[in-house]
């Protein structure tokens, strides 16, 4: 089997999947690397910024609202 076949798309996305939602469940992300196995937190980071940037915007509203 090829290193990029069905299989390993199909792990990577699933790896891919529970980062961002351990990371929008509140997760750090050294949590996340005892989890999913990552051994550096920038690749932590590249799979969970969009969950931040989320809840980084939803703050910012609330902020905004409140002056």
């Amino acid at each position: 089997m090829r290193a990029d076949g069905p299989h390993r798309r199909l792990t990577h996305g699933l790896r891919k999947a529970t980062c961002r939602r351990l990371a929008e469940a509140g997760c750090t992300p050294h949590q996340i690397m005892a989890i999913s196995g990552h051994k550096s937190l920038a690749e932590v980071t590249h799979y969970t910024v969009a969950a931040g940037r989320r809840d980084l915007a939803a703050q910012a509203m609330l902020a905004l609202g409140r002056k």
